[in-house]
């Protein structure tokens, strides 16, 4: 069985004979496993490679137009989280991965030769030399390493002063990919991705040199980088260069230092997230060469040795890099401690005289006024009105087909919720029927669109074939000045602001569907106090759209209130609960104190901690509890420790892995969990299934005490609290029958409302088999 190859291309207005050249090289390899993986960056050049590829024979070829255009970098990132995406749904677990430019040759033993190299050195990254040669094919030099004088091992640090990898000629693990994703931020371009890749794969412990060359590397006007000369005869004469050092010198060291060190905590903190998540083994990372650039106060003297080293081997061009970063980190902690000084220093003279003038007069005395009187100069409305009810885009009206078009906030995976997670899997679920699907950030710029576009692929179903993946298109609302649309989209809002945005793009730019859907999670007006946002928030359901409710128990509270929503009976889904993932287990026998968990997220207002509280230390004093009767613990958000009375403390311990919470849960007794407002929250169903009482209020028509008697549920007020508290202390444990849970009085499956959905859209949007 041979090793599965996908080749990442990259494609930003090419050259038709250059691009036809590099693909015909492509195919001619005799490495024949392989798959190329094209991002069309500037998005229109997909007919072009699918025709050259046809001419050229290479079958097969998976083809991303992104939802914007994308520099080099981007491009890249997107094709190599495209080809990780194309290697999990095709079990390549073996998968490797090369990079391609769109203007290059390729030999015919660029590949076979690169595996057998990862093969024999169990290195995670090769790469090769390359042989230059102009726009016609002519060879400039046969060796681009002997021509840029490249070092050909410089190790972890090494790599900082200067890049010896170049992506044409690499080919890397699945592993390097995966750690690798997303790249970190910059704006614009001031890194490649070969050298974060190159990076990645060090700090691993594995890059290997193939010396002969692999690759031409053609030069000419349009190149995005080139090969450069760094003959004795390009180089300036060493009193031009000493005489070079000077203010612009070190700003252009300072930058590049900047760079180098923003690289290596990149490097440092990706690799401790992914050792953190277990995927990589304690002590497989080698960060030691990044300690200059990590530590806070020394490494200066690294900088010099190493200075000294490449002087004494001749790389006067690197040991002036390696100088320019020590004189940089020198003059760093420099800075810093004259600004401790003097700053911290000023502060404490004022707070000396504060005290001093306390005792005469009583009062500091007045610093002058030096300015006039109050501003004339106008303030933009922009900064005193909610722009986020406002499109910041323009639909162009150029897409094929109709589509469903999600609005959210962000499509940034760390920024990323569960009600947004929500949204998302209803438009993957409708893409998985058939149905072209839109996302669009709203709010916040995509940071990375590879990132975020292989976030939202991975909650397809394992099923779903590569088709469906074609269907779903990510844009940027916020830095995209238009956007692909067709006269027939529908509009999902899923926040009250995005309500106000799908309504006026269908009112200004006439889109035939008046109405568009909503996505509502739970009341928002109630997240605001009296003003704007609130007013806003209700206005939104005063908007034409059919509803989508979180639950029936929110359908209920919007009837209760007035609202009459929708020209259909309103979908309702439950939430997306594994009930079986906590009522399966079973709970180990009690030992000790009994233990008590709450739900405790001080930073969420309506999770109610305050409250939370004060009936923890009404319960335990009603009820005369120590610590040998009870143990006290907090998850959701880590917060201080808390005392409470006898001796008591409440211990946070946050967020829990997802993997340990089922089983946490099954060593509980009894829980705590409040949520002030109509849609229910998950943990006291997670508690309930897992076989621990659990205590919560009600909210108008929720009452969660419906769906077990392993619930107790009370208004939301102190003395009811803990009067239920106590209640569930003296009650018997949980039993078996208790544990089962059926969530349909909650709703409809999920799986099932986008049944129902995708069946009511089938009259307004084309939908595709398969």
């Amino acid at each position: 069985m041979t090793d599965r190859v996908y080749l990442v291309l990259a494609v930003f207005r090419p050259n038709r004979d250059f691009l036809a050249a590099q693909l015909a090289s492509i195919a001619a390899q005799d490495h024949r496993d392989h798959r190329l993986v094209a991002v069309i960056s500037d998005r229109v050049s997909a007919d072009l490679v699918r025709a050259l590829c046809a001419e050229v024979g290479l079958a097969d070829p998976h083809i991303h137009v992104p939802g914007e255009t994308l520099d080099a970098v981007r491009g890249f990132e997107a094709g190599l989280a495209e080809a990780l995406f194309l290697a999990r749904k095709e079990g390549a677990e073996d998968a490797l991965f090369a990079l391609c430019d769109q203007d290059d040759i390729w030999h015919p033993n660029r590949l076979s030769r690169g595996v057998a190299e990862l093969r024999a050195s169990g290195a995670d990254l090769v790469h090769s030399d390359a042989r230059l040669v102009d726009g016609a094919g002519a060879v400039i030099a046969p060796s681009m390493f002997a021509f840029e004088k490249r070092a050909r091992a410089p190790g972890l640090r090494g790599l900082l002063y200067r890049n010896n990898i170049t992506g044409m000629t690499v080919l890397m693990r699945r592993r390097v990919v995966e750690i690798a994703l997303p790249f970190p931020q910059q704006s614009g371009v001031h890194f490649y991705h070969d050298l974060w890749l190159g990076l990645v794969a060090a700090a691993l412990g594995g890059v290997r040199l193939i010396p002969e060359p692999l690759v031409d590397y053609r030069q000419h006007g349009a190149n995005t980088i080139g090969a450069v000369d760094r003959s004795d005869a390009a180089r300036p004469r060493l009193f031009k260069r000493l005489r070079g050092l000077n203010g612009m010198w070190l700003r252009r060291e300072a930058a590049s230092y900047a760079l180098a060190r923003y690289l290596a905590q990149s490097v440092d903190g990706r690799l401790a997230e992914v050792s953190a998540a277990g995927e990589l083994a304690h002590g497989e990372a080698h960060l030691a060469p990044l300690r200059p650039y990590l530590a806070r106060r020394r490494g200066g003297l690294s900088f010099l040795r190493d200075a000294i080293s490449l002087a004494a081997r001749g790389k006067f061009g690197l040991a002036r890099i390696a100088l320019g970063f020590g004189t940089v980190h020198v003059g760093r902690l420099v800075w810093a401690l004259r600004i401790s000084l003097t700053r911290g220093m000023t502060e404490a003279l004022e707070a000396f005289d504060e005290r001093l003038y306390s005792l005469s007069p009583g009062v500091a005395p007045r610093h002058p006024s030096l300015e006039g009187g109050p501003s004339s100069k106008p303030v933009k409305f922009e900064t005193l009105t909610d722009l986020r009810k406002r499109p910041r885009w323009t639909p162009e009206f150029t897409a094929p087909a109709p589509s469903f078009t999600v609005l959210v906030p962000t499509l940034n995976p760390t920024e990323i919720f569960a009600g947004i997670l929500t949204a998302i899997d209803i438009g993957v679920g409708l893409a998985e029927r058939g149905y072209r699907v839109t996302f669009i950030a709203t709010d916040l710029p995509i940071s990375s669109q590879g990132a975020s576009r292989s976030f939202v692929l991975r909650r397809l179903s394992p099923a779903a074939g590569l088709e469906v993946a074609d269907r779903i298109a990510l844009h940027c609302g916020v830095q995209s000045e238009t956007i692909p649309a067709h006269p027939g989209d529908l509009f999902l809002a899923t926040a009250w602001w995005t309500a106000h945005v799908a309504q006026e793009l269908i009112a200004r730019h006439g889109f035939t569907a008046r109405r568009f859907h909503y996505l509502i999670q739970d009341y928002e007006p109630n997240f605001y106090a009296w003003g704007p946002e609130y007013a806003d928030a209700v206005a939104s359901y005063a908007l034409p759209f059919e509803p989508i409710y979180n639950t029936s128990l929110l359908r209920d509270f919007m009837a209760e209130k007035g609202y009459r929503l929708g020209t259909q009976a309103p979908l309702c889904f439950h939430p997306a609960i594994e009930i079986a993932r906590y009522a399966t287990g079973a709970r180990p026998p009690r030992r000790g104190p009994r233990r008590l968990a709450l739900y405790g997220r001080p930073e969420v207002p309506r999770n109610m901690y305050a409250m939370a509280i004060e009936v923890l230390a009404r319960f335990i004093e009603a009820e005369n509890l120590g610590p040998e009767d009870i143990e006290l613990i907090s998850v959701g958000l880590r917060h201080a420790p808390v005392s409470l009375p006898n001796g008591l403390t409440l211990a946070s311990h946050g967020k829990l892995p997802w993997e340990e919470y089922p089983g946490f849960l099954r060593g509980l007794d009894l829980g705590l969990s409040l949520m002030y407002s109509p849609h229910p929250s998950h943990p006291p169903i997670e508690m309930a299934a897992s076989g621990v009482r659990v205590v919560t209020n009600s909210f108008g028509p929720k009452d969660l005490s419906t769906l077990s008697p392993a619930i107790v549920s009370a208004t939301p007020d102190a003395d009811e609290l803990t009067a239920a508290l106590r209640r569930a202390w003296a009650m018997a444990p949980v039993e078996e029958a208790e544990r089962a849970i059926d969530l349909k009085a909650l709703g409809l499956p999920p799986d099932e409302m986008i049944d129902l959905l995708a069946d009511r859209l089938a009259a307004d949007l084309p939908r595709q088999n398969g």
